[in-house]
């Protein structure tokens, strides 16, 4: 029985000893190391290398339109990136804006004046005569040429100037059906004679018949004229010997 007893009285003294080891173990820190930080260096970007040629960025132009006269398109019609003005917009103008009215227009003018023509209420100019002309140089020892004219079809108001170099010397003269006259008197050498629509009347062209003889009553030039336009010349040279 006391060895009972003794046996358990040294299993308590025992749980209690280890108990009290375990509950009184200190905590014990660890330390840190004792490191300083690296100083910061700045990293300066290089200076040999080359330069860089980079082109200029041409963005397409969305809005391009076709267009319907066969020309190039403007300038302006592209947009670039990086310029001191861009003029672009979402809603662009239309640079085509009464271009096909005038087409239009145009068209039914010229068929508008056809039909006129056709219905004899107006005048068809389309076959009129604007060459100037030069007859060719002549030479005689006349004093004077004479000049006779005349409209050879109709009488509806032609008109002709005549100068001689470059001077002025019968102003509006009218066209009658029978023939009229005046002299030119030549001066020492060269004679400019020059022969001027002043008006092609109200029937087409002027329609003058123009006839140069010298003094001696010998034919020079015969001219008649074919509907020739206003302002169209017709040129001699007569050299006084």
């Amino acid at each position: 029985m006391n060895r009972i007893l003794f046996f358990i009285l040294i299993l308590g003294i025992s749980s209690k000893a280890f108990g009290q080891a375990e509950f009184n173990t200190k905590f014990r820190p660890i330390k840190p190391q004792t490191t300083t930080a690296k100083p910061k260096t700045d990293i300066k970007p290089p200076t040999n290398l080359p330069k860089l040629n980079i082109p200029k960025i041409v963005a397409p132009n969305v809005f391009k339109e076709t267009n319907i006269y066969g020309t190039k398109p403007k300038p302006n019609n592209a947009f670039e990136i990086g310029t001191a003005e861009n003029h672009f917009s979402m809603t662009p103008k239309n640079r085509f804006e009464h271009k096909l009215g005038d087409v239009y227009q145009d068209k039914m003018t010229k068929d508008l004046e056809k039909t006129m023509v056709r219905e004899g209420l107006k005048e068809d100019y389309s076959s009129l005569d604007r060459k100037d002309r030069y007859l060719g140089d002549y030479k005689t020892k006349s004093e004077f040429l004479v000049v006779k004219y005349r409209d050879y079809i109709q009488i509806d108001g032609d008109l002709i100037n005549v100068y001689l170099n470059d001077v002025l010397i019968q102003s509006q003269l009218y066209l009658y059906s029978q023939l009229d006259e005046f002299k030119i008197p030549l001066v020492k050498g060269i004679n400019n004679i020059e022969f001027v629509v002043a008006s092609q009347g109200t029937s087409g062209g002027n329609t003058a018949e123009i006839h140069v003889i010298d003094d001696k009553a010998k034919p020079m030039t015969d001219e008649y004229w074919n509907n020739l336009a206003l302002g169209t010349k017709i040129k001699l040279i007569v050299i006084k010997e």
